[in-house]
């Protein structure tokens, strides 16, 4: 399919201005000529991108679907020109990240960055592992920061560190006393989950699986934080590596080490294999491991820092 540049701009310009005149005028075109370059574009497409009849002009279902991914792929493109004439300016650097992740970790490394490399832009794609995979399939970022898992053979990895998963449940349960429970006691527990394609679920499920636990999940929801509040509100207890504890651990909650099996999660950084990197996201990718390596400090619970397992049996 032809690529029409101009047929673009000119439908972006029309679809948010609400007018051909505006959009016009926007472009320092004539009517006429914006007119000729969208009908153009629908020829393309072979299908009808603006409803003229309405006013302001709105968008019909093609056009509803194509904006979005037009005005990305334009700014994308001026970026990419612009970096090539001015290769110290604009370093626009574009990472995936588990939003957990995002929140415990990346703020004061990219304060850092963004101090050394003052016209640097970052954009942080808080998705879940799953989407993470697809984007750097798609090579559409940098890098990310993600759990590894089964990464295809042109992801490269770098492993930063390694993290339990605990039991979060209410502070009054009869198990919360405790140091450490065995997944086989969950038998009889109301679970709360994380989506189904997500990596954590996969984590849990196969923990699950290893200590013969057949689980129906009572509630499933996407968000880690969400989970936090529906074990908040009694709806169950839920599995979840350490980073996405709620750090101070509010007191109506208690966490408890999962054994039997051991459960943990690799976490660390994942780049395309055949990508070139500009200097800015190498540099941000080293300050990344470097932080990260270090280790951070385990979150803390209401009783303060997390407690040892006990042994069990």
């Amino acid at each position: 399919m032809y690529l029409d540049l101009p047929g673009l701009e000119a439908f972006i310009a029309v679809a948010e201005l609400g007018s051909f005149r505006r959009a016009a005028s926007r472009l320092g075109l004539s009517q006429p000529a914006l007119t000729r370059r969208v009908q153009r574009l629908e020829g393309v497409t072979g299908a009808e991108l603006l409803d003229r009849r309405a006013q302001p002009i709105r968008l019909t279902a093609a056009g509803t679907s194509l904006l979005p991914e037009a005005q990305e792929a334009i700014a994308r493109l001026r970026d990419a020109m612009r970096r090539a004439v001015d290769p110290d300016r604009g370093q626009r650097v574009e990472i995936g990240c588990l939003p957990t992740l995002a929140v415990r970790h990346l703020g004061p490394v990219l304060a850092a960055h963004l101090r050394q490399w003052p016209h640097s832009e970052v954009v942080v794609h808080e998705s879940s592992a799953t989407e993470i995979r697809t984007m750097l399939e798609a090579n559409r970022i940098d890098f990310a920061l993600a759990a590894i898992g089964a990464e295809r053979w042109n992801v490269e990895r770098v492993p930063l560190f390694e993290e339990p998963f605990f039991l979060v449940l209410p502070a009054d349960h009869r198990l919360a006393q405790r140091g450490s429970v065995a997944w086989a006691e969950l038998r009889d527990e109301k679970m709360v989950s994380t989506h189904a394609i997500s990596e954590n679920r996969r984590l849990v499920d196969a923990a699950l699986d290893q200590a013969r636990v057949h689980t129906n999940w009572h509630v499933e929801v996407r968000h880690l934080a969400t989970a936090v509040a529906m074990v908040a509100a009694r709806a169950g207890v839920v599995a979840l590596p350490a980073s996405a504890l709620p750090d101070p651990l509010p007191a109506s909650l208690a966490t408890l080490r999962l054994l039997r099996p051991a459960l943990t999660r690799r976490v660390g950084l994942l780049s395309p294999r055949e990508r070139q990197l500009s200097p800015a996201a190498r540099c941000l990718m080293a300050s990344i491991t470097t932080a990260l390596s270090r280790g951070d400090a385990p979150p803390k619970t209401r009783r303060g820092a997390l407690r040892p397992a006990a042994p069990q049996g």
